[in-house]
């Protein structure tokens, strides 16, 4: 069987997504990203679209990649993420762990393929 030439990319586990450190350091760079919460819809979606990668599961199954609008289908302003970026009164962590962890996966997901270098330091 031949393997694709394309990079792997391996979406993190709901393990690593509600790892408090993990999370926070997530939560850190997506903070740091000048993205206007509006706007990252379109990133998220142009940054899937252009790709050139295969992105699995830790299995090294596939991963199917669904369309980012449906992801947040509820939410086009991004509401979710202007309460997802919230700080706590001291500003160094997250206000409050998302309960929409399949966002929070597309949101790591991005870092992995487009900054794989400040991705790789989430879970360290």
């Amino acid at each position: 069987m031949l393997r694709s030439s394309k990079k792997l990319v391996r979406v993190a586990t709901m393990a690593e997504l509600t790892n408090p450190h993990y999370y926070r350091r997530l939560w850190m760079a997506a903070r740091n990203i000048p993205i206007g919460r509006r706007k990252w819809l379109d990133e998220l979606a142009a940054c899937f679209r252009d790709y050139e990668c295969e992105i699995v599961y830790p299995s090294g199954q596939p991963f199917p990649l669904g369309d980012v609008d449906e992801i947040f289908g509820d939410d086009p302003d991004m509401r979710w993420l202007g309460y997802y970026l919230r700080s706590d009164p001291s500003g160094t962590q997250p206000k409050a762990m998302s309960r929409k962890l399949e966002r929070v996966q597309i949101l790591d997901l991005y870092f992995r393929v487009k900054y794989p270098k400040i991705a790789q330091h989430f879970s360290r």
